[in-house]
């Protein structure tokens, strides 16, 4: 994969994940079974990433990922990204996340990331790997 159809792979993955429009089942069509996630030294599984997806699917009314910087080597990408999101409270939140994901047979198979809250609630810095409300 090279870092055109990385951007293409993750924009498509994160619109998904943050347009109310799809929901959290259709959103694991990008990872695998085996998926594990670190999100600031929160762990998920691919059963808690399903109730991550549903967690944000319940929380916000919109959101729009700005892919700034994708590299891809192979079957590892890295990215730099904005997220902006509307809660359902009408709060809006920012955060800047780093990220480097594994991606085997078209599917994202692990994702290690940070994190950094430009703007929002304390309460949301969480919101990368809540699975709960």
């Amino acid at each position: 994969m090279n870092s055109q159809q990385a951007k293409q792979f993750l924009q498509q993955v994160f619109t998904a994940l943050v347009d109310p429009a799809f929901t959290a089942q259709e959103v694991t069509a990008f990872f695998s079974k085996d998926y594990q996630q670190n999100a600031d030294g929160n762990l998920l599984n691919y059963e808690e990433f399903i109730q991550h997806a549903q967690v944000l699917k319940n929380t916000l009314i919109s959101g729009k990922v700005t892919l700034e910087k994708v590299i891809a080597e192979g079957d590892r990408v890295a990215s730099v990204h904005l997220v902006e999101a509307v809660k359902k409270n009408g709060q809006k939140v920012l955060m800047k996340v780093i990220a480097f994901y594994q991606i085997e047979n078209g599917l994202i198979t692990s994702v290690e990331e940070l994190t950094h809250m430009i703007h929002g609630e304390a309460q949301d810095r969480d919101l990368g790997s809540r699975v709960s409300h």
